[in-house]
């Protein structure tokens, strides 16, 4: 979790813990106290799905940027490798060639 998220967190949890503190110590009827509470309620709900909608849109993003870093670098590694093999292909030709001749001699003896 990022510092911008727990930050939001904290934030929520401390408006949550405040308004709480507020409705127990505000003045008003159980109808007009409930009809706060739903009020609030509905609020913060329709917040946090705020959130939530945002958080999963950053999420997708970051999964798509990455599968292109990925791939990206995916490529790079293979070009690498087949530049290095074609370096070394007349070497290894050199080096084995030798003994391929001398096992297809022992064979046929």
């Amino acid at each position: 979790m990022s510092n911008r998220d727990s930050g939001l967190f904290a934030f929520l949890l401390g408006a949550v813990v405040g308004a709480a503190a507020a409705l127990l110590y505000a003045p008003k009827t159980g109808k007009e106290t409930r009809a706060h509470l739903k009020k609030f309620t509905e609020d913060f709900v329709e917040d946090a799905s705020e959130v939530g909608t945002d958080l999963r849109e950053k999420g997708k993003k970051f999964v798509a940027e990455s599968k292109t870093k990925v791939s990206e670098f995916v490529e790079k590694g293979k070009a690498k490798y087949s530049r290095a093999f074609k370096k070394q292909a007349p070497i290894v030709e050199e080096e084995v060639a030798p003994v391929e001749e001398k096992s297809g001699d022992l064979i046929q003896e």
